[in-house]
């Protein structure tokens, strides 16, 4: 099943662009040029990954992120931004952006074709993650496959609930 990504930006030719070489590559791809069209686009469908502008007009890519997650708690995300300094460090920036945040990974535009498909593969790859403990077991819970009774019990029946997820 391909990997659904949604990408938000609000200019029509980075959104054109990142489609077509995004569906090239084998993804299900959704698009938006606002934040509110993007929240809608995630109450009525499931994406694995977000790539988000950094700065958009009434809602900015942190803000979206923070309410996204609210809705997707497992999504993976990617911000780009072509306003802020190339000077930054695109790591030290994600690593700050991801404490602050839980983004997964931060971008500097233009970007190319390739370590965008490099990052992309890295992020929907990567097994579920202590980020994701919370969302799985709110998962079990609704499933009624994990008690959460006991800190013990819960840990027990949380380890048995992901190996039956991999």
């Amino acid at each position: 099943m391909p990997h659904r990504i949604l990408v938000v930006d609000d200019d029509p030719d980075v959104l054109g662009s990142f489609q077509r070489r995004l569906e090239l590559l084998g993804y299900v791809v959704g698009t938006a040029a606002t934040g509110t069209d993007a929240l809608k686009l995630c109450e009525e469908n499931s994406f694995d990954l977000v790539i988000l502008d950094f700065i958009m007009p009434n809602m900015n890519g942190i803000e979206l992120l923070v309410r996204v997650r609210k809705l997707q708690p497992h999504i993976r995300s990617i911000i780009i931004s072509g306003q802020l300094k190339a000077e930054v460090d695109e790591k030290q920036l994600g690593k700050e952006l991801g404490e602050w945040v839980e983004a997964d990974s931060y971008l500097h535009k233009p970007v190319s074709p390739q370590r965008l498909a490099e990052e992309i593969e890295a992020l929907v790859s990567r097994t579920t993650g202590e980020k994701d403990w919370q969302a799985l077991a709110k998962d079990a819970v609704k499933a009624r496959t994990v008690k959460l009774s006991t800190a013990k019990t819960a840990t027990k029946n949380l380890g048995a609930y992901k190996k039956s997820k991999t």
